[in-house]
């Protein structure tokens, strides 16, 4: 066979095996001017943006040895059909196998996906929970320091009224203990009657914590007792002559502070 000819069928084949690729579907193939007569011939094969390209380079020499025996004349027609046939099952199978790596690879990058999302939403749900958490927190205290300052508040509208040994009355006289332990009987709570077992049964309480609400007492026994009510301030039914006042919590030197409220 001539050197023109074997030229010819060579790029003949090459052709069919373009063909039989574009048949396989979604393949875009380019060809380097076959008709020029040129001794390489490149064809590129892409399926679509994701996929990665597939280049199949044919070299002149590489085709002598595949397309010839050794010798011009001995290549068939019969020859290079079957070489032809060939080389098309061969690009079907790795076709095929090219479309299972893909879809591999996309399960892959989905399983990914989902991993990233999901750890997205723990993030997102421990940060909603803390978040939650923080501001339960704010509402408790809010609402702790408002019962404090709503018995503060309580007392100190009896100021001006009469002190009275024994009295719990708030507006007809009540003495210092009897004051306190009526103010927090409004809210709900039960004091002890008297200035000491009140201090005895409270939750003791260092001076420099002292809070709006809590009691401060004075006397070595415990004789009597006040309420804080914030700013060094006390209420209390300090005496018959000047009955239910508000003075400085430091009148006289304070010997304890118990609480009964959180």
């Amino acid at each position: 066979m001539s050197k023109k000819l074997h030229s010819g069928l060579k790029r003949t084949l090459a052709w069919m095996l373009v063909v039989a690729l574009m048949v396989q579907g979604c393949m875009v193939v380019y060809a380097d001017d076959f008709s020029s007569g040129s001794s390489e011939v490149e064809i590129e094969i892409t399926e679509d943006e994701d996929a990665d390209d597939v280049e199949i380079t044919e070299d002149a020499d590489a085709d002598d040895e595949m397309f010839s025996d050794g010798t011009e004349s001995s290549t068939s027609g019969g020859d290079i059909s079957a070489m032809a046939n060939q080389i098309v099952a061969r690009a079907e199978i790795q076709a095929q196998e090219y479309q299972q790596l893909k879809k591999e690879a996309k399960k892959y990058a989905d399983a990914q996906e989902v991993a990233r999302r999901a750890q997205e939403i723990k993030e997102e749900t421990a940060r909603i929970r803390k978040q939650a958490l923080k501001e339960a927190a704010r509402r408790k205290e809010e609402k702790r320091v408002a019962n404090r300052q709503a018995v503060a508040d309580f007392a100190v509208q009896f100021v001006g009224n009469p002190y009275v040994w024994g009295g719990t009355s708030l507006t007809n006289g009540a003495d210092c203990s009897g004051f306190v332990m009526s103010v927090f009987a409004n809210f709900g709570y039960e004091l002890p009657r008297v200035a000491a077992a009140q201090y005895s049964a409270s939750q003791k309480r260092d001076l420099s914590q002292m809070e709006v609400g809590d009691l401060v007492f004075y006397g070595s026994g415990i004789s009597h007792v006040a309420l804080y009510i914030g700013d060094g301030k006390v209420v209390h039914a300090l005496n018959s002559n000047k009955g239910i006042v508000i003075t400085d919590y430091n009148y006289d030197t304070p010997v304890g502070v118990g609480s009964y409220m959180e």
